[in-house]
């Protein structure tokens, strides 16, 4: 296998086996592995089984600095208390990392913060495709003459209709 060496902290959650599963399926990308929590039932499973893909002869290890250094990139989606240990131990180790997890504490913030000033860390707790285009089209001004209303259905029935105009 060729390509950049990218290895999945939190491989057996559903986040974590659908990445296993498109790392393994993009030219360019070579799986160096996944794992999980110590103590967890993927321990030792097949990866690419675990995934749904077949197998690919790589097994789910519970040592998360390790795979942070047999890999290029990382991304990871775990806990908000793994996830500031995970960025520290990549910064150390001087590897780059994806971090999808939510609900960080603002010290757990931090942490990440940190290890982003020494190596590159994209942080995106929000990987929805509707919020991050969203997101998009509001930094880069849509149109001027559009108005735009945003209902966040997640939140209690008196706070979905309150618009935001965009002009």
């Amino acid at each position: 296998m060729a390509g950049t060496k990218i290895g999945v902290v939190g491989c057996g959650g559903r986040m974590g086996r659908m990445l296993v599963a498109e790392i393994a399926a993009t030219d360019g990308c070579s799986l160096a592995g996944g794992c999980a929590k110590p103590g967890s039932g993927y321990i030792d499973q097949d990866i690419g089984e675990l995934a749904g893909i077949g197998r690919l002869g790589i097994s789910v290890g519970d040592n998360a600095e390790k795979l942070i250094r047999d890999s290029e990139v990382v991304i990871e989606f775990t806990t908000p208390k793994a996830t500031a240990t995970h960025a520290a131990q990549a910064a150390g180790l001087g590897k780059a990392m994806v971090i999808g997890t939510t609900g960080l504490s603002a010290e757990e913030g931090d942490g990440v913060r940190q290890a982003a000033r020494k190596v590159p860390i994209v942080w995106a707790p929000n990987m929805s495709l509707s919020k991050r285009s969203l997101a998009g089209w509001v930094r880069t001004g849509m149109s001027k003459s559009w108005r735009c209303i945003i209902a966040a259905r997640s939140t209690p029935p008196r706070a979905r209709h309150s618009p935001l105009a965009a002009r």
